[in-house]
């Protein structure tokens, strides 16, 4: 896969100048529309690849928990 080493704190930042909301739609539908694969990602629909992150916590009222490793409640990967 790709590596997300970094993705966390890119999305902290990310939310000091904009929304989170807007962090992570950009980390993720916008991204998938630049790179021509948004029919197969970046969004959460039926037939989609599924990798997700569920946090303890709400990203986006304190998105310091985009970074906190600690804070990961559930990651899928691919569907799993």
């Amino acid at each position: 896969g790709t590596d997300q080493t970094g993705r966390g704190m890119e999305l902290v930042r990310r939310a000091k100048v904009e929304t989170p909301m807007d962090a992570l739609v950009s980390a993720t539908r916008i991204n998938a529309d630049i790179l021509g694969i948004a029919d197969e990602v970046g969004t959460i629909e039926v037939g989609k690849f599924a990798d997700l992150v569920a946090f303890r916590g709400n990203p986006l009222t304190d998105p310091s928990i985009f970074a906190d490793r600690e804070r990961i409640a559930l990651v899928i990967q691919s569907g799993r």
